[in-house]
Order: structure tokens, then C-alpha cells, then sequence
């Protein structure tokens, strides 16, 4: 007897069971034992004059360019958990005379060639969307805005085409010292019970949203440090840490996802990484940090105790490959790929899976200012 699922049941299904994709968000699965390619490549060029998704065959001998899909600024890419769409940021402050960004929607073939399905715009003022990411069940996109503060909701169809807007949380911003700054939410995650966990780069803050049939509310607010300006987060896949990329360093929050509250924090960094377009990126074995040095290469960390303290710092390492500013971990955690914007270099770096030590590679593909990937692992 045959079973047919749903495209909804398989997508949760495949959120749990497999890794699919690896870009601005960490894995929550751990690492497999057999090694692992990526079988296509996006990477996502928002300025100048190769402006779009590149497409690559990424085969074990080298990548191979399939094509490029002009778009305006794609600032972030995110692939479903089955693999068969792929939807990108676009950094604009208007669409069809209104001020708005868009977030467009792409099939991907079995040749790894995208096929738009279609450009939805965000609610009025929300311009200048800087991140999205799916939500664990498939059913909807939710998005960071920086300009105008807010994040929207969008539903995803049974053909994963986007639905219109259904969920807006417009956040305030912060006063300090008689002067006043704008929210700029810049990065989501999920938490292990499906909640936003967010880092809003103006206010100096980090969040936790409850999402509920595509509508989005505030549940947790915690304020950093001022003038820290977060720019990325990253989940331990234990779901007990969450790591915030900042001015100074990182930090690392202890996190309660019973309750989806923070509890505690910890300096694991300071004055090592590229601050301001600057990266981190988790292994899926929860044991490994990294994040792109100011000046070239790429710091390292030993977690320990699910993530809440280090156990070794590891160090600068490939720092012949200068300064990256976009990694992308292997789900079998044995390779690093990261984005070399002002020399367009793609390239990859091996990890000692047993050390966590990293070991230049190789240039994968070579293209204009890129700025940001999505892996496709067959």
C-alpha cells in the first residue's frame, strides 16, 4: 500500500529529519555519518553589475554556472526544507509606486534552475527587508525589516507561491541619552518550540515572538548593551544558547525554551570579528562556533555544557582566505563555504570534525560582491 502526504506533512516531516539548506541560519540536527555535497548553489549578488542569484552545479570536482536570475538586491536567500523553493529578500524601499520591500518566490527544478512563481510586496513602510526565514512547518516566511521597524508574516502556498501579508508587528525604538534610535530588526532564527527569536540591530535588543496562524506577537524582550549594534544570532541546536553577533565581540545568552525567556550571559569574544557585515555560523553537532575575523579569516570556539560555556577557544584560522562575509556550514559539518565580498570569491574550507580546526580549500566560483548563499545538499 502506497502513502501520500501532503506538501505541508512532508515539508514538517523533512524539518525534522534532514538538513536541507545551510546559509544565515544554523542546523538543529546533528551531524550525519556519511559525507555530504551540496548538489546546487545560490548565491545572491545585491549590488553592482552581476545584480541577482547565481546558480551553480555544485559537483564534488568544482561548481559550474547554470545561470543568473536578475532581481533586485536579493540580500537573503532561504530554501525550503524540501528543497523545491527558494525565496529571496529583495533590499528595496518600493514596489509598484508604494514604499515597500518584496520577498520573491522561485521553484527550483530538478536541474537546480529557479523559475519565478512570484514577487509579493510587504506591508506599506516596511522597505528595506534585511532577512527571511521559513518557518519550521513550511506554512509561512517571516521576514526582518530594518526600514520602518517591523516584521511581517507571509503564508506559503501548497505550490509555494507567497501569499499576501497576514501577520505585521511594528516595533518601537529606544532613547538613550535624550537621542532617539529606530528599531532595525536585522536576523531571525526559531527556537526548538517554533518561535521567532530575533536581533533588532538599532534598538540594541533581542526578542522572542509567538507565531499563531500567521500572526505574529511579542512575548520577550531582552536589552543589550547600549550602542552594541547586533547584526546576527545564532541558535545552539540544543536549543539552550542563543549567540549574538555585536560590536566588541559576541555574546552568548543563555536561553529557556520551556518558557522562551533568556537567563543569563556570557562575553565569549571581544575585538576578534568583523563587526558591522561581519558572520557567524554553528556546527550542526553544537560543538563548533565560528565567526568571520575583522582583517581575514575566521575565529573558532569549543562549546561545552549545550553551548553555555567554551571549552576551547580555537583561535584565527584561514586567514588567507581574508575577510568573509557569509558562511555556510556542510550538514556532516566537514566544510565551511564562505563569500569573500570585495575579492568575489566563493570558497571552502575543510573542518576536522574530531578539533574543529579549519584547512583552506578551494575557490569555488568567482563572481561580483556577493552577498549572500543557499546550499542545496542532495
Amino acid at each position: 500500500m502506497s502513502m501520500r502526504w501532503s506538501r505541508r506533512e512532508f515539508v514538517q516531516w523533512m524539518g525534522y529529519s534532514s538538513f536541507a539548506s545551510a546559509g544565515m541560519a544554523s542546523s538543529l540536527l546533528p551531524v550525519a555519518n556519511n559525507r555530504s555535497h551540496a548538489k546546487f548553489a545560490y548565491v545572491a549578488v545585491k549590488d553592482g553589475r552581476e545584480q541577482g542569484i547565481h546558480t551553480y552545479a555544485a559537483g564534488a570536482r568544482g561548481w559550474k554556472k547554470l545561470e543568473r536570475i536578475e532581481n533586485a538586491k536579493p540580500v537573503s536567500l532561504a530554501l525550503s526544507a524540501d528543497r523545491r523553493f527558494l525565496y529571496a529578500v529583495n533590499e528595496v524601499d518600493s514596489h509598484q509606486g508604494l514604499p515597500t520591500g518584496t520577498v520573491e518566490a522561485y521553484a527550483v527544478g530538478s536541474d537546480g534552475r529557479l523559475r519565478l512563481l512570484n514577487r509579493r510586496g510587504l506591508a506599506l513602510s516596511a522597505t528595506n527587508p534585511r532577512h527571511a526565514a521559513i518557518t519550521p512547518d513550511g506554512r509561512h516566511v517571516v521576514v526582518a525589516v530594518r526600514g520602518g521597524g517591523a516584521y511581517n508574516v507571509l503564508p506559503i502556498g501548497e505550490d509555494g507561491s507567497l501569499g499576501g501579508v497576514s501577520g505585521i508587528l511594528k516595533e518601537t525604538g529606544v532613547e538613550r541619552g535624550g537621542a532617539g534610535r529606530n528599531a532595525e530588526p536585522h536576523m531571525i532564527a526559531f527556537d526548538k518550540a517554533g518561535r521567532v527569536v530575533s536581533v533588532d540591530g538599532g534598538a540594541d535588543r533581542l526578542n522572542v515572538f509567538s507565531l499563531q496562524e500567521g500572526q505574529i506577537e511579542s512575548q520577550e524582550r531582552l536589552a543589550l548593551d547600549p550602542g552594541c549594534q547586533p547584526t546576527e544570532i545564532a541558535m545552539h541546536p540544543e536549543g539552550d544558547a542563543v549567540y549574538v553577533l555585536r560590536a566588541g565581540g559576541i555574546s552568548s545568552h543563555r536561553y529557556e525554551t520551556s518558557t522562551g525567556r533568556f537567563s543569563g550571559v556570557q562575553q565569549l569574544s571581544s575585538h576578534e570579528v568583523l563587526e558591522g557585515s561581519g558572520t557567524m555560523a554553528m556546527h550542526a553537532s553544537g560543538r563548533f562556533l565560528y565567526a568571520s575575523k575583522r582583517g581575514g579569516g575566521v575565529s573558532g570556539w569549543a562549546l561545552s555544557n549545550g553551548g553555555s560555556s567554551v571549552a576551547k577557544r580555537l583561535g584565527v584560522q584561514i586567514a588567507e582566505m581574508g575577510e568573509l562575509h557569509a558562511l555556510a556550514l556542510s550538514p556532516d559539518g566537514r566544510s565551511l563555504v564562505g563569500l569573500n565580498r570585495a575579492k568575489g570569491l566563493v570558497q571552502e574550507a575543510e573542518i576536522d570534525a574530531a578539533t574543529g580546526k579549519l584547512r583552506s580549500g578551494r575557490v569555488l566560483a568567482q563572481v561580483d560582491s556577493p552577498s549572500s548563499l543557499a546550499l542545496l545538499y542532495s
